[in-house]
């Protein structure tokens, strides 16, 4: 047996490299993922046949083949196991964008989000999923499911059984293998995920397969509702029915019905091994009179979308049961929030703390925007439990203030600047509550070696000194307080930011390495007479290949070609290229893509030449500002024009450009202006925004394409509208 492992695994490892080395893409691999892009993004594709879908649909089956082996061989959370489940989930979501038709049971976006699940990529598998590229019925449930959505898991599932009451009795589905029909008919004609493909097979074929539809339904069903309800045992119960069906599936069933099967009994597997409810029940330990809150907790964060961790999530929750103080280190978007919050519990409410002295977290923040969603997120999630408040900005606040001595625990969110005056003040009373300090973007303590960095340390304004200095104050005041640092971009900066939080020259960070979604890095190649294309050269932070090859991988995006400006334009490539960049994305948004334009400096001069470029020749052909349908989207709209009219000026270029759908924010924005800024751009009601780094610093926002103008930044701002 030992010997026939290890054949195995030679061939899944060969297959490996062949198929699914990290960032190395084959021709054909490549020209998927091409022709995928084009057809989200409603270009023209490439030219493609038939024969090569399936082929591609042939090697991601042969992949997740390769995975199990891998699982069995080697673990399921071996690195030759995630390669492989993620490269097929990568053909497999390439297929479903490109709508191609490879299956005949099972929409292939199924499939594709069941390998990004066991892949490590929940993100990913929710995000396809979200599209609705897998048709509906019964498929809906399966969605559900495997988006980790358990509250529309079971909306569907009980809408299910009122379509089949006779399947609901104690016989259960016992009946449907009574008819006398052959188990091995299946349908001719394949299936495109865009035809609202339903996971029936068997009611017109099958019996087999409906049974077993019916019985998955029944399983994942039970499963959504013990992982909400931390009940274990029919939890394990709804498990073990899977494997069941699995291995019924395995000879009577169609090969795709048997992958779906396995898929989601090792997704089932994989989210019973990451609930929340564990982790929680771990903490609680701490304080025992406090468990029934923290129950209530895990079950919340169930309802947010939240109760099945990730894996960046597991990794802070260990550290943070076993240990006080660490540094976590993600991008954005992976689930540092979570962690932050239960370090808040950990302290706040399961600490063993004297009468009357309630205790106090200072949250440390590097901007009012970021400061702004972290007060707000923060109230929603622990405001009957903690005192949020927020000092940032021009927020005012003396020494009667409430959070100064209530009975209460306090989260005090601030700015380092803020919080500089908060120690000189009243820093007696803030330090003898303090029990944990939560740094966000901690790794601007990292001070760049360029001359923009020396020119601040020169002239005392350096961020990064003010911070470290600011923290290294409380340490030695309270050398014991337990302090977490969040950053999403470590790069260099992770070990000495977690040396700096554990005070140990061996600390490391949490987390390093993870990404929950993809990033793909490149740049826009334009030309005066041919259609723009993007190039790729970058992939989740490494080089990307096309196997025997030199070129990189290319996108030609097939838009119109920019009208050719007048020759002042043309002779200053920094205006042309920051044009094409806003007739491309005009282009690119027909796709429903969110794009950002980042500003390095002067966007008073930027923001001039994209309320101009509308009124050259040729640009009244550009795709126009579709006004949104939904009345609450027109107030909100209505309301930030009307406040951009009363700050800036009817003929401001803020409001030129808002009236294009293009949503501004820059730093001598007013705040109340950049909050409702930011609204239109969290529920994507200007396509297009144009901001600085002020904007986007540690914030979630929806954005799929972002466009750097320009990767210079002088020592000191030139004139709003100086020369290039």
């Amino acid at each position: 047996m030992a010997r026939l492992d290890e054949q195995r695994r030679e061939l899944a490892m060969n297959f490996r490299f062949n198929r699914a080395t990290p960032n190395e893409l084959t021709p054909s691999q490549a020209r998927l993922f091409v022709r995928s892009l084009q057809t989200s993004w409603q270009v023209p594709p490439i030219a493609w046949a038939a024969r090569e879908s399936h082929e591609q649909f042939d090697d991601a089956r042969r992949l997740l083949h390769a995975a199990g082996i891998f699982r069995e061989t080697d673990g399921s959370g071996s690195l030759t196991s995630l390669d492989c489940y993620r490269r097929a989930a990568e053909l497999l979501e390439w297929l479903a964008r490109a709508s191609d038709a490879v299956t005949r049971d099972v929409p292939v976006a199924l499939l594709a989000a069941g390998a990004y699940q066991l892949a490590g990529l929940p993100a990913m598998a929710t995000g396809l999923l979200r599209q609705g590229r897998y048709g509906g019925g019964v498929a809906e449930i399966f969605a559900a499911f495997l988006s980790a959505d358990f509250d529309l898991l079971l909306r569907e599932s009980v809408e299910f059984w009122k379509d089949n009451p006779a399947l609901t009795g104690r016989e259960g589905s016992a009946a449907l293998l009574a008819a006398d029909e052959d188990p091995g008919i299946e349908k001719d004609e394949p299936a495109r995920d865009d035809d609202h493909v339903d996971v029936e097979p068997a009611r017109d074929g099958s019996k087999i397969g409906w049974y077993v539809v019916v019985e998955l339904v029944r399983a994942v069903g039970l499963i959504g509702d013990s992982l909400r309800r931390g009940n274990e045992g029919r939890l394990t119960q709804a498990i073990t029915k899977l494997s069941t069906l699995s291995e019924l599936t395995t000879r009577l069933a169609s090969d795709e019905l048997w992958i779906l099967v396995n898929l989601l009994e090792a997704t089932a597997r994989r989210f019973a091994a990451n609930s929340l409810h564990s982790r929680v029940a771990a903490l609680a330990m701490r304080a025992p009179s406090q468990q029934p809150r923290m129950w209530r907790f895990a079950r919340e964060q169930f309802a947010r979308g939240r109760g099945v961790l990730w894996t960046s999530q597991v990794q802070g929750l260990e550290r943070l049961i076993a240990n006080d103080s660490f540094a976590l280190c993600t991008p954005t978007g992976s689930g540092k929030t979570l962690v932050a919050n239960l370090a808040l519990v950990k302290e706040l409410l399961l600490a063993n703390v004297q009468p009357g002295h309630a205790p106090l977290a200072l949250y440390l923040v590097p901007s009012r925007a970021l400061a702004n969603e972290v007060e707000s997120k923060l109230i929603a999630e622990l405001g009957n439990d903690l005192i949020v408040t927020g000092l940032y900005g021009g927020t005012d606040w003396g020494i009667t203030d409430y959070w100064l001595t209530a009975d209460r625990p306090v989260v005090l969110i601030a700015t380092v600047e803020k919080a500089e005056a908060l120690m000189r003040y009243v820093g007696h009373l803030l330090v003898q509550r303090l029990r944990l300090l939560l740094i966000d973007e901690a790794h601007q303590v990292v001070s760049e070696s360029d001359a923009n960095a020396q020119e601040a340390l020169a002239s005392h304004t350096s961020r990064s000194m003010r911070l470290e200095a600011m923290v290294s104050r409380l340490l030695t005041i309270k050398p014991d307080v337990s302090r977490i640092a969040l950053t999403a971009v470590a790069g260099g900066a992770a070990i000495p930011v977690a040396r700096w939080m554990e005070g140990r020259a061996d600390a490391s960070p949490v987390g390093l390495g993870y990404r929950s979604s993809r990033q793909l890095i490149g740049g826009l190649r334009v030309h005066p007479r041919r259609a723009p294309e993007a190039v790729l050269d970058i992939m989740n932070g490494q080089t990307l290949y096309v196997r025997g090859r030199d070129a990189p991988v290319y996108l030609p995006l097939r838009i119109p070609v920019m009208p050719l400006p007048a020759a002042v334009i043309r002779n200053s490539l920094p205006h042309y290229n920051q044009l094409y960049v806003l007739w491309t994305a005009l282009h690119l948004i027909e796709g429903k893509r969110r794009v950002l334009i980042s500003i390095a400096q002067s966007p008073e001069r930027l923001m001039k030449r994209y309320a101009e470029a509308f009124d050259l020749p040729g640009w009244q052909n550009a795709p126009s500002f579709v006004t949104p349908a939904n009345s609450e989207d027109v107030a909100r709209l209505q309301e930030a024009r009307a406040a951009c009219i009363d700050y800036c000026g009817a003929d401001s270029f803020e409001v030129r450009l808002l009236d294009r759908g293009i949503a501004t924010s820059h730093g001598q924005m007013p705040q109340r202006l950049r909050r409702l800024m930011t609204d239109l751009i969290d529920r994507k009601i200007c396509p297009i925004t144009l901001a600085t780094a002020t904007l986007t610093e540690g914030v979630n926002l929806p954005f799929d394409i972002i466009f750097v103008t320009s990767l210079a930044r002088p020592i000191r701002e030139s004139a709003a509208f100086g020369p290039d």
